[in-house]
């Protein structure tokens, strides 16, 4: 028997996908796919859509059943050994199919995608209901802070184990809640401060900046400014490339890309002059590096990322 399970938050296209793969398939949801598997039918091919069964009792006729192929379609991870996994990484838009905005917010999640700006009831109606506990509480713990670490998850009294769903289903992301789910939930009474701080020590000092902020403490955001400038202009140069107290070294920074840019230009290799252009344009709207960009983009057959567009 071989089992393909594809695995994806409410939203990600799931079905619609495996209808173009599995169009010989018997098809089989809900009660319906519960009574496929008690009744022990049998199809060369069945697709079972969010079944009404225990986790299980599923296992069991996994173990046993005749069919040659099964496909598992869920909003909840499930694990087997051998299964194919097709996931949100597999279903999700490319990014040239939406506007650049949209796609950062939303990061390809088709439902989210096609409904904005107007998606934050479907989240809470749809989305959120889909998911564990934990999961639930990871999400409103970290909507306003920063990335998700499974150490800050036990500090602040978050199963760490809801990293794992999450991922597994699309709604987080490199370690980031999909920004467009973040700002649909409630946040929940969280200790920013204690947040800052665990950030701050263990090497995230733009996440911890970012909270200084929020919390009007500008002698602390000063102070991390000053002392992690570099640092916090590498991880988000495009925001804090902005603030008096970086300007100059931004434009610093910007003026050595770039340098590097141009003498990539002259070795042809020009996807990675294109990178540092690019993070000139972040770091001080580089008028050169503008123009490098716009050239670049035509040598290496890609537009500028969505951020480089906004700033021309």
């Amino acid at each position: 028997m071989r089992l393909t399970v594809v695995a994806a938050a409410p939203g990600y296209g799931k079905t619609e996908s495996v209808r173009r793969r599995a169009r010989q398939a018997r098809w089989c949801e809900g009660e319906a796919a519960a009574d496929f598997i008690r009744t022990r039918r049998w199809a060369p091919q069945v697709v079972l859509d969010e079944p009404s069964i225990e986790r299980d009792e599923l296992r069991e006729w996994l173990k046993h059943t005749p069919c040659d192929q099964v496909t598992l379609i869920t909003r909840t991870p499930f694990e087997w050994e051998n299964a194919e996994q097709i996931g949100p990484a597999e279903l999700k838009l490319p990014e040239a199919a939406v506007v650049p905005e949209v796609y950062r917010e939303t990061l390809g999640w088709p439902a989210l995608a096609h409904r904005w700006p107007d998606h934050e009831s479907y989240v809470l109606v749809t989305v959120l209901p889909a998911l564990s506990a934990p999961a639930r509480h990871l999400i409103a713990t970290f909507a306003r802070l920063g990335p998700v670490r499974r150490a800050l998850c036990v500090e602040l009294g978050v199963d760490p184990l809801a990293i794992k769903e999450l991922t597994r289903l699309g709604v987080l992301v490199h370690g980031r809640i999909v920004p467009a789910v973040a700002e649909s939930v409630p946040p929940a009474q969280v200790d920013h401060q204690a947040a800052a701080h665990w950030y701050a020590r263990n090497g995230y000092p733009a996440a911890a900046a970012h909270l200084h902020d929020r919390l009007g403490q500008h002698r602390s955001l000063a102070a991390l400014l000053h002392e992690r400038g570099t640092e916090i202009l590498h991880a988000e140069p495009w925001i804090f490339s902005k603030h008096p107290l970086l300007k100059d070294k931004a434009k610093a920074m910007a003026a050595m890309h770039v340098e590097r840019a141009r003498k990539l230009i002259t070795q042809a290799r020009y996807p990675e002059a294109f990178k540092h252009a690019d993070l000139a344009v972040q770091l001080s709207a580089d008028r050169e590096a503008q123009e490098m960009l716009a050239e670049l983009g035509e040598l290496t057959w890609h537009e500028p990322p969505a951020r480089t567009r906004r700033q021309g």
